[in-house]
């Protein structure tokens, strides 16, 4: 079973680092038999804002932007539709995306570009790649991108055995975490209000064996829309490099 440290400290406090968590849990019987750094491949993506779009001069497909990033302003080339690696250019050439793809400053066209704006497919963290991410608002210009997306994370595979079912979710791997540090397990605060049609009117559930099943409870859902998740949501900021 793969847990998520990030999503244990939801649950409980944790100050041990992952090495001592992982020992701790396997001396009580739940062998952590991996500890992995889960993280970006990308390199000193940063975040930042258009602030001024002009046609590039000499390329009718491409535009010159013109970027903040909280501390300087800097120019890149883009195509109107979506950014491609090959217009994108920063000024030092240690900035890394996916692949081994290093980000060199260059002209296009004439027109210097400095850096390149970035899609959630070129950062390799999500399958978009039909334009830049656009990010939080209410992120901060300049922080670098696995920081303010909280990115990066430790990841524990837990040998759960068959006598510790009770360990089968996050919440029940938080409960021994707090067991075993004295620290307050917090539980999910869930509050919900019934508005919806009476569900016996839509379907019905009938328990043939009470011995076997004393309570099934069930819900019906309707009118969900598939969406991007909240994260790739925004008012004008995306990652630069």
């Amino acid at each position: 079973m793969l847990v998520s440290l990030r999503w244990l400290r939801d649950y409980v406090d944790i100050d041990l680092s992952p090495q001592e968590l992982a020992d701790r849990l396997t001396m009580v019987g739940l062998e952590v038999d991996a500890v992995k750094e889960v993280r970006p491949e990308f390199k000193d993506v940063i975040v930042a804002r258009i602030i001024g779009i002009r046609p590039h001069p000499d390329a009718d497909k491409l535009s010159l932007c013109e970027i903040a990033t909280g501390s300087q302003v800097l120019l890149s080339s883009a195509g109107r539709q979506y950014p491609d690696r090959r217009y994108g250019a920063p000024r030092q050439s240690r900035r890394l995306l996916p692949g081994g793809y290093t980000i060199k400053s260059s002209r296009i066209r004439g027109e210097l570009s400095e850096g390149m704006l970035c899609s959630e497919e070129e950062l390799g963290i999500g399958p978009d790649a039909s334009g830049i991410l656009i990010l939080s608002g209410d992120l901060k210009l300049g922080e670098d991108l696995i920081t303010a997306l909280d990115l990066a994370d430790t990841v524990f595979d837990v040998g759960v055995t068959p006598n510790r079912s009770d360990c089968l979710s996050i919440i029940g791997i938080a409960r021994e975490v707090a067991a075993l540090t004295g620290k307050k397990l917090r539980y999910p605060e869930i509050r919900f209000e019934e508005k919806a049609e009476d569900i016996r009117r839509v379907t019905s559930v009938k328990i043939v064996d009470p011995g076997l099943c004393p309570r099934y409870a069930a819900r019906v859902v309707k009118g969900v829309t598939i969406k991007p998740s909240p994260a790739g949501c925004g008012r004008g900021l995306m990652p630069w490099v």
